[in-house]
């Protein structure tokens, strides 16, 4: 099962690589998340934005001219970071049941 589509890729990162050819990326970063992340418990949007932002990541260091769309297009290097930490922010909270949060810490007394 895969956790996005083409279109959703294709909506953050502009590339001359084919629709196959993306689908393919979806299809293997679908796969590592099922042996990562027990999918059954965790919401569908937050599985879609992790394969989304990661397989667009895949596609831009696959894709030497492919290039972000949005606020950081112009900077490849810096798109790369962002979907990457995207990335690395959204995977341990679906690791973690989707219930990541940092709780308040207050000094009492």
């Amino acid at each position: 099962m895969s956790y996005c589509t083409t279109t959703d890729v294709l909506a953050i990162v502009d590339t001359d690589m084919t629709a196959p050819e993306v689908d393919v990326l979806i299809d293997i970063i679908s796969a590592i998340m099922n042996s990562m992340i027990d999918t059954g418990s965790i919401d569908a949007q937050l599985l879609r934005g992790i394969c989304q932002a990661w397989t667009a990541y895949r596609v831009m260091l696959k894709d030497p001219n492919a290039r972000s769309l949005g606020e950081y297009s112009e900077n490849r290097d810096k798109a790369l970071e962002m979907l990457w930490n995207q990335v690395e922010i959204m995977l341990p909270v679906a690791q973690e049941g989707g219930t990541g949060f940092v709780a308040a810490r207050s000094e009492l007394g």
